[in-house]
């Protein structure tokens, strides 16, 4: 099993961290398998959504900085606001493709306001946006912290999708608030999100999503 923490060189800080943390550890560490019937600790909703037919849509996602990825399939979508579910039943929420929380992962994105960063982002143009995130502390209390974000000018790239090349257009939002920084990374194609990389807190850092198109 890869380790989730690098080796710290003060032993007694990384013993904490690791009493501390071990329930995240635990949610971390399921998001490397797929929605398989097998999967460890499969969630009674990720077992009964598994065996929809046809599959539910597929959203790759993964944490870079933890070595870690998994398949999440879509639970449900209600104006516009769709909810992801991965194997143990942790989740996040999309918005426009836009990530609006993260739950179940040990420590992360309770909600957000990123309308003003979909907005510049969508219509591929550069600007400021202001973004509002909020996250639930160590003691149950919703912490509120804001961000000043610069979406670069939009450059030409290319995406795979199932094998296949797909031109899309690549933006950044670099964000900035009194604690954290941050930079989101999206690739565009015709008012779509298709890919892209985005924070959920200092905890976890940026998650990886990629759309799995439907199939044929």
């Amino acid at each position: 099993m890869k380790r989730l923490w690098p080796v710290l060189s003060a032993l007694l800080l990384s013993a904490l961290l690791l009493l501390s943390c071990g329930e995240a550890k635990d949610d971390l560490d399921l998001l490397r398998g797929a929605l398989q019937p097998d999967a460890p600790r499969f969630h009674p909703r990720a077992s009964a959504l598994a065996s929809v037919r046809p599959i539910p849509p597929r959203l790759e996602v993964g944490f870079p900085t933890r070595g870690l990825s998994g398949v999440m399939l879509l639970e449900t979508e209600r104006r516009g606001v769709q909810t992801w579910l991965t194997a143990d039943g942790a989740t996040i929420t999309l918005e426009q493709g836009f990530l609006t929380s993260a739950k179940g992962f040990g420590s992360g994105l309770a909600g957000s306001d990123v309308r003003q960063s979909a907005d510049l982002v969508l219509a591929v143009q550069p600007g400021t946006a202001e973004r509002f995130h909020s996250f639930l502390n160590g003691n149950d209390q919703i912490e509120l912290h804001a961000y000043r974000c610069e979406v670069t000018h939009p450059a030409a790239d290319t995406i795979f999708l199932r094998g296949e090349p797909v031109p899309v257009q690549k933006l950044e939002e670099r964000c900035h608030g009194l604690a954290e920084s941050f930079t989101n990374t999206y690739w565009i194609r015709q008012g779509a999100v298709l890919q892209s990389s985005q924070w959920t807190g200092s905890f976890l850092g940026n998650l990886f999503m990629k759309r799995v198109p439907d199939e044929n």
